[in-house]
C-alpha cells in the first residue's frame, strides 16, 4: 500500500503542477484547454478519491479480506501508474482557439479630449441603426488607425449591437483579393477548392445574418462592396472605412 501511495503522491503533484499551468495558460486569450487534459484531470481526482478509500480499509481490516485488499491494491496501483505515464502532454496542455468575438489590439490608452471625443461619435454612429457606413478621413499620422482600434477593442470586448469586429489594415498595395483573403481569415472560411471569382459570393453569404463589424484601415483608392462581397444592412454587418482620402470615404 505504501508503494501505491508514493505512486498516488506523484500523480496528485503533477495534478497540482498542471492546474497551476492551465491556470495562467487560459488568462491568455485565445486559449483553450484540451478535452484530454480534462479527461486526465478527472481521471486522476477519481483515483486520489479510490486511492484514500483503500488505504482506509487497509488500516481498518476489519471485514475486508486481505486477499481482496491485496487485489484491490494491485489493481489500482497499476492504473495510477498507467496515469503517471499519460501525465508528459508533450504537444501542450491547451489549444489555440480564436475568441468568439475575435482578437484584442490594445493599442494602448487613448489620451486627449479630442481622440475621445471623436471616439464617441464614430461609436454613437455604429449604435444608430439608420448609419450603415462611417468614414474616417484625414491626413496621415492623425490617429484615425488609432481609433479604430480603440472602436474594434470597444466591440470584441462586449458589445451586446455586435457579434465581432474584423479590422483589415489595407494600405497602399491592397487589393480586392487581398482584402477578401483577410476577411476569410477572420471568417475561418475553407476556400481553397473555391475559385476567387466565387469569393466575394461566398463572402455575402457567410456575412448574411451576422452581426459583424467589418473595419477597412488606410483604403487608398474606393472599392466596390458589391465586389468585395459586403452586405452592410441594418441590425447585419455594418462598416467603417479610413482614409487619407475623403472621396475613399464617400464613395
Amino acid at each position: 500500500m505504501g508503494a501505491l501511495e508514493m505512486n498516488m503522491s506523484m500523480v496528485s503533484a503533477r495534478k497540482a503542477d498542471i492546474s497551476i499551468q492551465l491556470e495562467q495558460e487560459e488568462r491568455r486569450p485565445g486559449k483553450k484547454r484540451k478535452r484530454e487534459v480534462d479527461l486526465w484531470m478527472q481521471r486522476a481526482q477519481s483515483l486520489e478519491d479510490q486511492v484514500h478509500k483503500l488505504g482506509k480499509k487497509v488500516r481498518e481490516r476489519r471485514s475486508y479480506s486481505c486477499l481482496v485488499l491485496a487485489h484491490q491494491v494491485r489493481g489500482l496501483a497499476n492504473e495510477v501508474d498507467k496515469l503517471h505515464e499519460k501525465a508528459r502532454f508533450d504537444n501542450g496542455l491547451t489549444l489555440a482557439v480564436k475568441p468568439a468575438r475575435g482578437y484584442e489590439l490594445q493599442p494602448g490608452e487613448l489620451v486627449g479630449q479630442a481622440s475621445q471625443t471623436k471616439r464617441d461619435e464614430i461609436w454613437d454612429c455604429l449604435m444608430n441603426e439608420e448609419v450603415l457606413q462611417v468614414g474616417v478621413w484625414g491626413q496621415a499620422g492623425v490617429g484615425k488607425t488609432f481609433l479604430a482600434k480603440h472602436i474594434h477593442d470597444q466591440i470584441v470586448q462586449d458589445c451586446s449591437r455586435f457579434d465581432g469586429a474584423c479590422l483589415v489594415n489595407v494600405s497602399q498595395e491592397g487589393t480586392l483579393g487581398m482584402i477578401q483573403a483577410d476577411i476569410v481569415k477572420y471568417l475561418e472560411l475553407d476556400l481553397t477548392e473555391v475559385s476567387c471569382v466565387y469569393w466575394g459570393a461566398r463572402l455575402r453569404e457567410a456575412l448574411q445574418g451576422r452581426r459583424l463589424l467589418l473595419i477597412l484601415d488606410d483604403v487608398r483608392n474606393p472599392y466596390s462592396l458589391e465586389k468585395l462581397g459586403i452586405a452592410v444592412e441594418r441590425n447585419g454587418c455594418k462598416l467603417i472605412v479610413t482614409s487619407r482620402s475623403k472621396r475613399c470615404v464617400s464613395e
